[in-house]
């Protein structure tokens, strides 16, 4: 049993992650938890929950962790507020945590400068979130810049994780999308066609969480978090719209989401294969949020 330590755990990602992990593990989960029902669903599974602002007073977060996943993020518009909890905040984590043996720094594949190229980890970075997030993406990468620096000054085992677009029971990317065709409104998808992404739907991504902190290393490991083959958001759009009997409208503009595609041919040198076909997950998704508007 290993003494985890994960922040942004009020997210859907990183509160599926606390979740599961407490399963075996006695894990901490660090948030702000300005709703205080976030805070009581997790500590009903056995999660530790502290209220702290990373990128504020870090008094009240306990300093015994071995492992510490960091999940928290900011998509302020304001740079310093995004600098602050992207990059900065994980160095004072870090110093706050002596007994530190390996670090899980999640990044996101928005990192990548804009291509319609599928994306390796040594293709070029840059904003390619300048129209939608002005700050996202630069604030990102001065965190996968942080992290590496850690790694190298504490002889840290680190992995950064390009996580790509995560989906499941409670939400994520396509469940934005399923919102405005219940709605009878039109999806808006950028004018690239198709919009390719690479799913990973949450049991897969908890399932693969020893693999990415095994191949943890000083320099740090960087590798793509997310399914081998892409899928198009049209091709989703239209199963999400199929199994809730809803007509599909799709509406483009430079301000959605860029599409990014990515290799990741790292994580499955580690082993990683999907266990979770996305149509099957998509069906999950909607019987599990909206099983009122459920077809089949």
């Amino acid at each position: 049993m290993s003494r985890i330590l994960i922040t942004g755990a009020t997210g859907r990602v990183a509160g599926v992650v606390a979740r599961e992990l407490a399963r075996d593990h006695d894990v901490v989960a660090v948030a702000r938890f300005s709703d205080p029902t976030a805070r009581e669903r997790l500590e009903g599974f056995g999660v530790e929950c502290v209220t702290a602002d990373i990128a504020g007073d870090l008094a009240a977060v306990p300093d015994d962790a071995e492992i510490l996943m960091n999940f928290a993020v900011s998509f302020s518009t304001d740079w310093d507020t995004a600098l602050a909890v992207n990059a900065e905040a994980l160095g004072h984590l870090v110093d706050r945590l002596p007994r530190l043996e390996r670090m899980l720094h999640c990044s996101t594949m928005g990192v990548y400068a804009s291509s319609t190229d599928v994306h390796a980890e040594d293709d070029a970075l840059g904003d390619s979130n300048e129209k939608m997030m002005p700050t996202y993406s630069i604030s990102k990468i001065a965190g996968e810049v942080m992290a590496k620096y850690l790694a190298r000054s504490r002889n840290l085992p680190t992995t950064i994780a390009r996580l790509a677009s995560p989906y499941g029971d409670h939400g994520g990317f396509p469940w934005f999308h399923l919102l405005p065709i219940l709605a009878g409104e039109p999806v808006t998808l950028h004018p690239t066609t198709p919009c390719l992404y690479n799913l990973i739907h949450e049991d897969d991504l908890v399932a693969s969480l020893p693999l990415l902190l095994d191949a943890a290393a000083a320099p740090a490991t960087v590798l793509n978090w997310g399914d081998p083959v892409p899928t198009s958001a049209e091709d989703w759009c239209a199963e999400l719209a199929r199994l809730v009997g809803r007509e599909l409208r799709i509406e483009r503009s430079d301000y959605a989401p860029p599409p990014g595609a990515v290799d990741t041919s790292k994580l499955a040198s580690l082993g990683y294969a999907p266990s979770i076909d996305w149509r099957d997950g998509m069906d999950r998704m909607v019987r599990h949020l909206h099983p009122d508007d459920y077809v089949g």
